[in-house]
């Protein structure tokens, strides 16, 4: 019989929190090669990362309301299929239209994954229980920023970019498997409710003057900004600035993701010691620090090795604070978790692929855009902790 506990039912969330970073994080390296071989400039190849989160931002508002009325099982195992359909697409596509619909939908489908591990993970009870689930599948989430990349890498090497797709398709089976294996229905049937406008309505409006949902939510938002010009726009700095091959971004990119590992780590072993409250705010002075430091690079022609520094001290914050700001925002949410997760998915998502476009739209083939959007990113969690540090 399946359990919500364990080390198993743990990794199976981590992948589902996974379903952004895996997706995203595998075409860091290939955005340029991807822009070239369909004639486009480098810059274009952000559009991967953005037309994703576009679309991960409308699947939000859709999985959360559905499983609260269905259960979380049957929209998550609806949703994968799709996922897995939609990267099957954008492997076989010749047309670069097509590829960015294809990544659309892919985003739409892959947004059941992080807003139904958020709302497995509420259903537990909340507290400390839920704190305790969501950062220790972020840890586990920690290993696909880590190996997407290489991953992505090997590839372009060894074969081309469409090879990163059919990647995603074997692991969008592989989530699949995982959640039939390990991972029990959390919300029974009498706990469910029917979805209409008026009744999310009346809960959004309630969320809407919850001062630690927003406040949780704000962080989440704000923290990803920062985090997907990095996604959307490092290789092309790196290759452009620098001159590093696509190829070798993604054994560069891993020692980012190593810092967030280490990050979403030090929220798991520490808040049950220190405090949560504790940990937000360690993880709110660091973003800061790094957020200033980036700004005077910008100021500057720094080398690589220095403007990484600043980028690794960001990524390190953002695995500090991403769980922990969630669980503290969905705390208030109760028998809506599903709703609230949408909510704050939605609004993180449409959130930070303004940050994708931003890097992109500031880009002049120097580092400077990066540092500007990741810069501010780090600045705001600073303020926004002060204001709300009640709260967090």
């Amino acid at each position: 019989m399946k359990r919500a506990e364990g080390a198993a039912f743990v990794a199976t969330l981590g992948a589902l929190l996974a379903m952004t970073a895996a997706s995203n994080d595998i075409m860091v390296p290939a955005q340029p090669p991807i822009a070239r071989a369909f004639g486009m400039p480098e810059a274009a190849g952000a559009a991967m990362v953005g037309m994703f989160s576009v679309g991960f931002g409308f699947g939000l508002a859709v999985w959360g309301p559905l499983s609260d009325r269905f259960g979380r099982l049957p929209p998550l195992y609806a949703a994968a299929a799709g996922y897995i359909l939609a990267g099957a697409v954008c492997a076989l596509t010749d047309s670069f239209g097509v590829l960015l619909a294809g990544r659309f939908v892919q985003g739409f489908m892959g947004g059941v994954g992080p807003t139904l591990a958020r709302a497995i993970s509420r259903d537990l009870g909340g507290g400390a229980r839920t704190a305790q689930a969501l950062s220790a599948a972020t840890v586990v989430q920690g290993a696909a920023p880590v190996f997407a990349p290489l991953l992505a890498s090997g590839l372009l090497v060894a074969a081309d970019w469409r090879g990163i797709f059919w990647a995603l398709v074997v692991f969008g089976l592989a989530v699949i498997l995982s959640v039939m294996l390990f991972v029990p229905e959390t919300l029974p049937p009498e706990k469910r409710e029917a979805p209409s406008i008026r009744q999310m309505g009346r809960e959004t409006r309630v969320l809407m003057v919850t001062p630690g949902f927003l406040y949780g939510t704000a962080m989440v938002m704000t923290v990803f900004f920062g985090y997907m010009a990095l996604l959307g726009m490092g290789a092309a700095v790196t290759e452009s600035a620098y001159g590093l091959p696509p190829e070798w971004f993604g054994p560069l990119f891993a020692v980012n993701s190593v810092a967030y590992v280490l990050g979403a780590l030090a929220a798991n072993r520490l808040a049950g010691r220190f405090g949560v409250s504790t940990i937000i705010r360690a993880g709110a002075l660091t973003a800061g620090a790094s957020g200033v430091f980036l700004l005077a690079l910008s100021a500057v022609a720094p080398p690589l090795i220095v403007l990484w520094t600043g980028v690794v001290i960001y990524v390190f914050a953002f695995g500090t604070l991403l769980a922990l700001c969630a669980a503290r925002g969905l705390e208030p949410a109760g028998a809506v978790a599903g709703t609230a997760a949408s909510i704050m998915g939605l609004a993180q998502t449409l959130f930070s692929a303004a940050g994708a476009f931003a890097a992109a739209g500031l880009f002049d083939g120097s580092h400077r855009s990066l540092c500007w959007v990741m810069g501010v990113s780090g600045v705001m969690l600073l303020v926004l902790w002060a204001k709300g540090r009640r709260y967090l």
